[in-house]
């Protein structure tokens, strides 16, 4: 079983991927999580997840890699949410509270 943590580590580009097809919804722990439950076979509580994609993780995952190629400009930028995967993962997978739900726009 993965923990969030360990997708936040392992496979940062899918988190940041996740967070760019939610566009900005996820932070980045919260798109760590619905990754880990993707690869767990678990469903994931979480608004988003109940909007578009009927509370299941792992559509929501194959959503963000079928449309990777499209996430650029404001609120879908790749490049923002790899930065901010980046620096989560550097600080111990601890999400300071300014990246909390959507702050980064």
């Amino acid at each position: 079983m993965m923990d969030y943590k360990k997708a936040l580590q392992k496979y940062p580009r899918l988190c940041a991927h996740v967070i760019a097809e939610s566009l900005g919804y996820a932070s980045p722990v919260l798109a760590a999580r619905i990754v880990t439950a993707a690869a767990n076979g678990e469903p994931f509580r979480c608004e988003w997840l109940y909007a578009c994609f009927a509370g299941e993780a792992r559509r929501a995952v194959e959503a963000a890699i079928a449309h990777r190629h499209s996430h650029r400009g404001y609120m879908a930028s790749y490049k923002q949410a790899k930065a901010l995967i980046d620096a989560v993962a550097a600080n111990d997978c601890q999400q300071p509270p300014e990246l909390s739900f959507g702050s980064w726009f």
